[in-house]
């Protein structure tokens, strides 16, 4: 090594030196009184970063943790909230509609990519000002604006599912039809298979609620209409069925398995029996037990489903 190489070395060894003591002398603590300046941004700085506690001010409890932007952003305050509801019903409505879906005039907000991305107001902001024909608003106006769709952002289900879909803490009432009416239509339609003094004696008090027996009656799921097991998938399974054989002879029993390619059926004595099926021979007849039950519904239908829920009414009573 020449001796301006070792002058050059010591240099760059003595710069370093006095690099690390003024980095130690600036990473002292702040003199007693002083708080310490955070940081401008990135994590614990920004208070969209996790962690990090909202702006003062804004609802805490804006959505679920985690997910989409519409369930992490924070919500307005309440006063900001109804001021934006009334300023969007008196400038916007008229062409996104008053439950943000759009129509011929205005585009779906429930879907935007300008809304959703959005965090508090910039983005919808610009979009305002560009607006055709023009919106003369207040920025503090467009703001509120934007902070009122994302409250409506927050209230969605799953899988962009719109507000209200999947509603939660109501209770529905199933018990608004004509309880007399609905005897005159059981009697008329019901009576040839079920009697409210034998199969279907005390059936109000059978189910937990009229919601729970009017979808039973209607499905005829309950084993008081008729229904029964099946296996995962397996449609008819349990039902009585008619093997027709290719010379035309005939095996009847109790229906285990059908597919393209085989039937497996449980016959009279017990016995269990698998036949390979080509092209659907041999030809197989399920006998559908509810069938009846099906019909009787289909002839009970109504647009305003008014007599499903006199038969409803009806069978309520039945206790």
């Amino acid at each position: 090594m020449t001796a301006h190489t070792r002058t050059i070395a010591a240099v760059v060894l003595a710069g370093a030196a006095m690099t690390g003591v003024v980095l130690a002398q600036g990473a002292g603590p702040a003199p007693q009184g002083q708080v310490p300046t955070p940081p401008a941004g990135g994590r614990g700085g920004d208070p969209g970063q996790r962690g990090a506690a909202p702006p003062g001010g804004r609802q805490g409890g804006g959505g679920r943790r985690g997910g989409f932007t519409q369930f992490t952003r924070e919500l307005a305050p309440q006063d900001v909230l109804v001021r934006g509801k009334g300023l969007y019903e008196a400038n916007c409505a008229s062409c996104h509609a008053v439950d943000l879906r759009g129509g011929a005039n205005g585009a779906n907000l429930l879907r935007s990519g300008t809304a959703l991305s959005d965090q508090h107001g910039e983005l919808v902001g610009a979009a305002v000002a560009k607006h055709n024909p023009p919106l003369t608003l207040a920025s503090t106006d467009t703001v509120a604006i934007a902070e009122y769709i994302h409250s409506i952002h927050a209230t969605m289900s799953g899988q962009g599912s719109p507000p209200g879909r999947n509603p939660t803490g109501i209770e529905l009432n199933l018990l608004v039809g004509d309880a007399q009416a609905g005897e005159r239509l059981f009697t008329a339609f019901c009576s040839n298979c079920h009697s409210v003094t034998g199969d279907l004696k005390g059936i109000g008090s059978k189910f937990p609620d009229a919601r729970a027996l009017q979808n039973a009656w209607i499905s005829g799921s309950g084993s008081a209409f008729g229904g029964g097991g099946g296996g995962r998938g397996a449609v008819g399974v349990g039902n009585p069925v008619t093997v027709t054989m290719a010379d035309g002879s005939k095996l009847e029993g109790t229906l285990v398995r059908k597919d393209d390619f085989l039937v497996i059926l449980m016959l009279p004595d017990g016995t269990r029996k698998v036949i390979a099926r080509t092209n659907g021979v041999p030809k197989v007849d399920v006998t559908d037990p509810k069938a009846p039950h099906k019909r009787m519904v289909l002839e009970l239908d109504d647009p305003q489903n008014r007599r499903m829920h006199d038969v409803t009414a009806y069978l309520w009573t039945i206790k």
